[in-house]
């Protein structure tokens, strides 16, 4: 979920390429997003200063960030992973905003959530796909 001019919204992505964005009243999609060249296979949000953004990532290998106020327009697009990206996760801790990536080929990245450049780090150890990532503060 996400809140966009002070109402919630409830955030889906599927194997029809969209990313859509949801009402809570009444059950209709205000937005289909469409960037991803194959299915999405993640989506999440985070909040920064009243800026709300959606991330989303794909069977195509890519990773998009998306402000749901703009319109169908990927705000950034980082690239990096060889593979399918199978999940997403941020984390906003102070002024740092990252966005957390795994994927078909075995890593993890964690990157900045406005630049768009490569990846700050790729960590590597597992052996075979990554299916899942989240964050925490601690």
């Amino acid at each position: 979920t996400v809140v966009v001019n002070g109402e919630v919204r409830v955030v889906s992505c599927g194997d029809d390429r969209t990313v859509r964005v949801w009402a809570i009243e009444g059950g209709d999609a205000l937005q289909v997003l469409r960037v991803h060249t194959y299915g999405v296979k993640g989506v999440t949000t985070f909040v920064v200063h009243d800026d709300a953004r959606v991330v989303s990532c794909g069977d195509d290998g890519t990773i998009c960030i998306w402000d749901p106020r703009a319109g169908s327009d990927a705000l950034v697009v980082p690239e990096g992973h060889s593979e399918a990206v199978n999940g997403v996760a941020t984390v906003v801790a102070k002024e740092d905003t990252r966005v957390v990536s795994c994927g078909m080929d075995g890593t993890v990245r964690v990157w900045d959530a406005f630049d768009g450049g490569d990846a700050r780090v790729v960590l590597r150890g597992h052996t075979d796909y990554v299916p899942g990532v989240t964050t925490f503060v601690v």
